[in-house]
């Protein structure tokens, strides 16, 4: 800050008489005085420059701030592609991936239905074994049965001959229906 003398009796700072009309700068712990007649109040000057200085340095941080914020959402939500070709490049990269979800998606149900097909298989392979076994004891079991047949006399097989041609007969002397 500067002081002016442009008075008729003179300006004096801490005592001593400055010349007039030439800026002399001065703090507010200097003592100023008029003629030796006034004393400048301090508490009466305002504080212009820092006033001024306080309102650029609020300007300057808001602007800061700003920038920042802009800076940061950009960086955060990955930046926006100005360029058309990174916008067609994503968008390909996006089928891609969605393809790729949607290939190991259908694997794993194949390899689910796969696996579900095996054991279904292996189930139906142990009860096909099982129906072996049992066929074969069936198997055994007809050949003694046949055996048995054999066994029969001559008399039971003459009777059995005799019982088929008296069906057969029957059949013959049966009426035929009218078609």
């Amino acid at each position: 800050m500067t002081i002016v003398d442009q008075s008729h009796n003179g300006t004096y700072v801490n005592g001593i008489r400055i010349s007039p009309n030439v800026p002399v700068p001065v703090t507010r712990k200097d003592n100023i005085s008029f003629a030796h007649v006034a004393r400048l109040d301090w508490g009466q000057v305002p504080k212009g420059n820092s006033a001024i200085l306080r309102y650029v340095v609020i300007g300057v941080v808001a602007f800061v701030t700003v920038i920042g914020g802009v800076v940061g959402y950009s960086t955060l939500s990955g930046g926006s592609p100005t360029d058309a070709s990174a916008v067609v490049a994503d968008t390909i990269g996006k089928a891609d991936s969605l393809k790729n979800e949607q290939a190991k998606k259908d694997s794993i149900a194949k390899a689910k239905n796969d696996s579900i097909a095996a054991a279904k298989k292996k189930t139906k392979n142990k009860k096909s074994v099982v129906n072996k076994k049992t066929d074969v004891g069936k198997k055994v079991d007809k050949k003694k049965d046949n055996k048995k047949v054999e066994k029969k006399t001559d008399k039971e097989k003459k009777t059995d001959k005799e019982k088929k041609t008296e069906e057969n007969k029957t059949e013959e002397n049966k009426p035929k229906r009218l078609r």
